[in-house]
């Protein structure tokens, strides 16, 4: 299914669900290049926002995908995720246990990929997220050296150029180099703002 990326952002803010964009689709509102097929967020996982998630997951249909390999911590104190051929069991979603939202949905507006943490969860991430224009709306978007952090490890061939423009950007940012060519347009506290 082809990602109807402002449809998902209008469908989260709608039901008004807090989450912070991350991967290739926050890449994309920090100015580069990028073409999400699918829109990954951190929801705040609190048992009254997954709730409202959940409700939004059931009003599009949504289908987990089967997962064929697991998240493991490395020596280093590392998250890896470890394609072992095994095909996990799909857990039904409890807001109380926000592990059984950790999955790739299939949706009536395309692809959902829902993680509870990456390079730190809604809490950490939501604290430097920028407010970002994004498919014609405002949201919060993870901080460019969070986006790095997630798509350092593990590393897909994809994700390659990505990290390359995210260190300049980052270095730009460090050296006072003016705009980021990031769609920034304001801080905003308080709950997910992702209006048009």
């Amino acid at each position: 299914m082809t990602l109807d990326l402002a449809g998902l952002l209008a469908a989260l803010d709608r039901d008004g669900i807090r989450f912070v964009v991350v991967g290739s689709a926050a890449a994309l509102a920090h100015g580069l290049d990028a073409a999400p097929n699918d829109l990954d967020i951190v929801p705040d996982t609190s048992p009254e926002n997954l709730r409202r998630l959940d409700a939004l997951l059931r009003s599009l249909d949504a289908e987990a995908q089967p997962e064929i390999g697991e998240w493991r911590v490395d020596s280093a104190g590392e998250r890896v995720w470890v394609r072992d051929g095994v095909v996990r069991r799909i857990e039904q979603r409890d807001p109380e246990s926000p592990i059984t939202f950790d999955h790739t949905y299939e949706t009536r507006l395309g692809r959902l990929d829902i993680v509870p943490e990456v390079a730190g969860g809604y809490a950490s991430l939501s604290e430097r997220a920028r407010t970002c224009a994004l498919a014609g709306r405002r949201v919060q978007v993870a901080h460019p050296l969070d986006v790095l952090a997630g798509m350092t490890r593990p590393r897909r061939d994809k994700d390659g150029p990505r990290v390359r423009q995210l260190r300049e950007l980052l270095l730009r940012e460090m050296a006072g180099g003016g705009s980021t060519g990031s769609a920034v347009v304001g801080r905003e506290s308080g709950s997910q703002k992702s209006t048009k």
